[in-house]
């Protein structure tokens, strides 16, 4: 009887523990997005990407397309920026900086008027001044519609706008130079892909880069079984940025490592690092061990009789 009593106690425990397992919550994340007031316009080319020398004089133009059914009001005017946080976020500001760009730009013209579906183009001119010192300067061609009240907010109103960002770096004696801030792959025990790899780069220099790379990854006996390409995005000077990566692998067992390599500079310098992860299907495993246990209470009770039809099969009796 104690031995009866012993293996329905396991198989219970077997069977808690494999509906713990098949059951793991999933945290889902919601995101609650907020009202923002559009502008109603589409810009082409919305990012410029320039090289020049002291004293060069560059010329360039942009199209403001209005995608509405009604003519909207348009001024003009340049702002410098800076990285806001890490995923690529800038903030516009009038503030100058050893990165400001915003004074060397003139547009042409200040304003105008779009009527329905109506397209213009803008003429700007960067202007660098001889003496300008090597490196990187950024600026935002700023288009700004007419304000209009927030919903149920009487006496607030908002301008929209919408920008085009104009990168450029002045020839000379620039200074590349970044760093690895850190490099990772989701935590904890992986029950199936995708996996995602988190990497932040910091630029230590004075000129912005867009750093190109991949992750090599290998498994437990050292083969390689994947190589992720790293999306190419602007570092700017002073700032750090998050960049991530996907590996769309389904099932996962054992343990992985994974080789970051990144390229950036004129120079094509070299940045790496390394990070391991594990994987293992236990929601799988705990399903099959679900299966065993049921079975297993399934066929406790006639024990018995399967013992004696297997010694008649195999000759015993």
């Amino acid at each position: 009887m104690a031995i009866h009593h012993n293996f329905r106690r396991w198989i219970a425990i077997v069977v808690v523990f494999a509906l713990l397992v098949v059951g793991v919550p999933v945290l889902a994340k919601h995101v609650f997005a907020q009202e923002v007031p559009t502008t109603g316009l589409a810009i082409s080319p919305p990012i410029f990407e320039l090289s020049a020398n002291p004293g060069d004089t560059l010329k360039n133009t942009l199209r403001l397309d209005n995608i509405t059914d009604s003519p909207i009001d348009i001024t003009v005017s340049k702002r410098n920026f800076k990285a806001l946080g890490e995923e690529g976020g800038i903030d516009l500001s009038e503030q100058e900086s050893a990165y400001s760009l915003a004074n060397w730009i003139e547009v042409k013209p200040g304003t105008a008027t779009l009527g329905p579906r109506e397209s213009k183009t803008f003429e700007y001119t960067i202007t660098v001044p001889k003496n300008a010192e090597p490196g990187g300067r950024f600026g935002s061609i700023v288009f700004q519609t007419t304000a209009k009240p927030l919903s149920g907010q009487n006496g607030v109103a908002i301008a929209p706008e919408l920008g085009a960002l104009v990168f450029i770096k002045i020839s000379g004696e620039v200074k590349e130079q970044a760093s690895i801030a850190s490099f990772g792959a989701q935590s904890g025990l992986n029950n199936k892909g995708p996996v995602n790899f988190d990497l932040r780069i910091k630029n230590e220099g004075n000129v912005q880069f867009k750093p190109t790379g991949t992750i090599t990854i290998s498994n437990f006996f050292g083969k390689k079984v994947a190589t992720i390409p790293i999306d190419a995005q602007n570092v700017l000077p002073d700032a750090t940025r998050k960049m991530t990566a996907k590996w769309d692998k389904s099932w996962l067992f054992g343990k992985y490592h994974a080789t970051l390599s990144v390229v950036y500079g004129n120079d094509n310098q070299i940045l790496t690092a390394t990070t391991d992860f594990w994987g293992f299907p236990y929601q799988l495993a705990g399903i099959l061990l679900l299966g065993i246990a049921v079975v297993g209470l399934a066929l406790y009770p006639r024990r018995k009789r399967i013992i004696r039809a297997l010694r008649v099969l195999f000759g015993k009796e």
